[in-house]
């Protein structure tokens, strides 16, 4: 359930995205981006890196479509897949995938060193890096640079 916490301001921003205008859609899912962050903030948990990572991404395009509305209209969302993709293989070229912050929270502390433990945490990573990967290419805007 955690980690659909963590993911749920990209699934808000994909459902509002249809419904709403760009705009307000990055404003809906900032705004789910920072409830995911509340027990954090208030004191009474942990954020994930991936969800600050995410908060950040989101905040970023925010900015970005006020700034440049036009070419964020185009690139907000890759933007957001792109630095997803970057953060997940980095994480795992760091040695700390990171869907190990999850792992920590279900698998016995004397497991999390283990090979299989530590490959399967990899593994699971680098899946979601490649969906976020597939989505960038997806999202890439057809029409050359002008």
């Amino acid at each position: 359930m955690a980690a659909f916490i963590s993911f749920l301001p990209i699934i808000v921003l994909m459902i509002a995205s249809r419904l709403l205008s760009r705009r307000i859609a990055l404003l809906v899912s900032l705004a789910a981006a920072l409830l995911t962050l509340a027990p954090s903030l208030l004191g009474t948990g942990t954020a994930k890196q991936f969800s600050i990572v995410l908060a950040t991404l989101i905040a970023a395009s925010v900015v970005w479509h006020f700034a440049h509305e036009t070419s964020a209209e185009r690139w907000s969302g890759s933007l957001i897949s792109a630095g997803i993709a970057l953060y997940a293989f980095g994480s795992i070229a760091l040695g700390h995938p990171f869907a190990e912050q999850w792992a920590h929270e279900r698998v016995p502390q004397q497991l999390w060193t283990h090979p299989t433990t530590i490959h399967i945490v990899t593994a699971i990573t680098a899946v979601w890096g490649t969906i976020y990967v597939v989505l960038f290419a997806l999202g890439f805007p057809r029409e050359r640079w002008v």
